[in-house]
């Protein structure tokens, strides 16, 4: 084993490390750390559903009781020793786990499941106490390139909020795994603590902000496809190709020993950069993510290397161990801090871009490295078999998505018939009863035997709705072509769903001033027998009549009097408000019985459409049989 001590400088004389090596050495230890990293991962996935569920003060308060959790681990040192808390923070994290996937995801669950998982953030440096900057980052990126695998075989809909075989054994192998690590880690001898200067602290904070940057989007296969214009498949290669680049250049060790702080706050911007750039309401989109994706990956686990090689020496003086219990808890509080305002943007906007978010989670990434960069480089020597090993190991990631690409439904093709039926349905990120459930969309659409279905607030990769692509879940659990529409950001918006063929589409985001909507829509037909579907989400609330009235106009001038066309959306008040005038004006006319109390929804038509049979549920549902002209 190389030391990571050579080339540190310590603020006093420092000496060989004292006691007995950390044991386990290897697997035992890296897995515990993976393993750790990725249910954290998919903790955070199921929380930030539930936090946005209540109120905004409610969100940010959850999230502030989760994180001081962190501050608790000096605490525990103190009482308990370091075991109890590697005991409590890994242990109970794995047990959450266990009783989400039995209860499912509820607000208490999620609260005490977060607060663990950064409770194990500061246990994770205690139980890594030896390792290399470069192993602990090697660990913390393939842990989360297992769990990006094995949410592909669930079509990213994470096992836990899911009932069954599948999502229970991936649930019990994952936990049983971090065990069977986390019982080998407390069989070793203790290990004596090293000094620890408060700058060599500061670089256990860097976990946080990067695993806020994973969840967001550098693990996250359904941001990327839908920021990226990808298939869900392809944009998983991308993310694969991300980590395996990363892997392989830690595991080989090219970088060179002695990091400068200057390379460190480069690295850091370039990442804020990237993430800025493609995260966020006013975020490019298009081939431009996946340049910056698969580069923000490798810089991301190199910058975790270097910050947190400091607090994983043995040696050294300076002040007391729980310096480093303070820095990963800063860490955490960082995480909660860009996560949750994040989540929330998009119906609660923020006083400024959220694009800053995610830009300063890299950006502090990258100071944290900085800090730690002058205390020594954290990689070994170079070995370029270790590079091949890992590339090697990440192929068998590539099994996941594959089978999930090759089991992808292929929509029924065929002429547009006499009558077309019509679904509409704002499915609020497809939470209900403070669950993520999908399946229910797509039996509300079963039951309607719908030809085409327009829906609103879609998340592809939103936090909102545990990062799941759902535009594409639906599209496959429904055997239907999907066409998406973004609006507030690239992983928030309309689309439609459709069984015919599709002729054309179009987008465009509106902007009203307060917040970003945007409408899509879709020529569905053959040759001279089409239809234009159109669906939008409005402002809603009271006070948003104008802003209302500015997002039809928009949509209006964009429709331009086109025939054979039906404009479905939740309008966001009730369809006889003075504003939607703006759409009867132009010569739209709603469709008959659609106009009840309470109901947002609605659908509209042009003069050679006529509305037959229609249907509206408690749920807001909208169903309209209709015959083109």
């Amino acid at each position: 084993m190389v030391t990571t001590d050579k080339g540190t400088e310590f603020e006093g004389p420092a000496g060989p490390p004292a006691g007995p090596s950390i044991v386990p050495r290897g697997v035992a230890r890296l897995t515990l750390i993976a393993v750790t990293v990725a249910v954290f991962a998919e903790t955070l996935r199921y929380s930030l559903p539930a936090f946005s569920n209540t109120s905004v003060g409610g969100a940010l308060g959850f999230g502030l009781l989760a994180a001081a959790a962190a501050f608790l681990a000096p605490a525990i040192r103190a009482l308990r020793g370091p075991r109890w808390l590697v005991v409590i923070g890994v242990g109970g994290l794995l047990l959450t786990r266990v009783v989400a996937q039995g209860t499912g995801p509820v607000l208490n669950l999620a609260v005490v499941g977060t607060a663990f998982g950064l409770l194990a953030l500061p246990a994770l440096y205690e139980s890594s106490r030896g390792l290399s900057g470069v192993g602990f980052s090697i660990a913390a990126t393939a842990g989360l390139a297992f769990d990006t695998s094995v949410r592909m075989l669930f079509g990213t809909w994470d096992g836990v909020w899911r009932d069954g075989i599948g999502p229970w054994a991936v649930c019990l192998v994952v936990v049983a795994v971090g065990i069977a690590a986390l019982a080998r880690e407390m069989s070793s001898p203790a290990v004596p603590f090293p000094g620890i200067s408060w700058r060599d602290a500061l670089g256990a904070a860097a976990l946080g902000p990067f695993i806020a940057l994973q969840v967001l989007v550098l693990s996250n296969p359904a941001f990327v496809a839908s920021s990226g214009w990808l298939s869900l498949t392809t944009a998983c290669y991308v993310v694969w190709a991300g980590h395996a680049l990363a892997l392989a250049f830690l595991a080989s060790g090219l970088a060179v020993r002695a990091v400068p702080g200057g390379v460190g706050v480069l690295g850091g911007t370039l990442l804020g950069v990237c993430a800025g750039a493609v995260a966020g309401t006013y975020a490019l989109d298009g081939k431009v993510v996946v340049i910056a994706v698969v580069p923000a990956q490798l810089l991301a686990a190199w910058l975790l290397a270097v910050a947190c090689r400091a607090p994983l020496r043995l040696a050294g003086t300076g002040g007391p161990i729980w310096r480093v219990d303070l820095g990963a808890a800063l860490g955490g509080l960082a995480l909660v801090a860009i996560l949750v305002p994040y989540t929330l943007n998009p119906e609660h906007p923020l006083p400024f871009p959220n694009n800053a978010l995610s830009g300063i989670a890299g950006i502090l990434l990258g100071l944290l490295a900085a800090i730690a960069a002058a205390r020594g480089g954290p990689l070994p020597a170079r070995a370029p078999q270790r590079a091949l090993t890992a590339l090697g190991a990440c192929l068998l990631l590539l099994i996941p998505p594959f089978v999930f690409g090759r089991a992808a439904a292929v929509p029924a093709s065929g002429a547009i018939a006499d009558e077309v039926r019509v679904v509409s349905l704002n499915i609020d990120q497809a939470m209900h009863g403070g669950r993520l459930d999908p399946e229910r969309i797509a039996a509300l659409v079963e039951a309607r035997d719908a030809d085409v279905v327009t829906l609103q607030d879609v998340g592809r990769g939103a936090t909102a709705s545990g990062t799941a692509d759902l535009g594409v879940w639906l599209s496959q659990r429904l055997g239907m072509t999907l066409v998406w529409g973004p609006a507030a950001d690239s992983q928030y918006g309309n689309a439609i769903l459709t069984s015919l063929p599709v002729k054309s589409t179009g987008t465009a985001r509106v902007f009203n001033g307060d917040e970003v909507r945007g409408y899509v829509w879709a020529r569905i037909g053959e040759g001279d027998r089409t239809i234009d579907v159109w669906t939008t989400r409005l402002a809603p609330g009271d006070d948003a009549d104008d802003a209302r009235a500015a997002e039809m106009s928009a949509l209006v001038k964009a429709w331009s009097g086109a025939p054979r066309t039906i404009v479905t959306g939740d309008l966001g008040t009730a369809a006889d408000a003075e504003e939607i005038s703006v759409l009867t004006s132009a010569g739209l006319r709603r469709a008959p019985g659609t106009l009840a109390q309470g109901v947002t929804q609605n659908v509209f038509g042009t003069d050679d459409v006529v509305f037959g049979q229609t249907s509206v549920d408690d749920g807001g549902l909208i169903a309209v049989t209709a015959k083109v002209g």
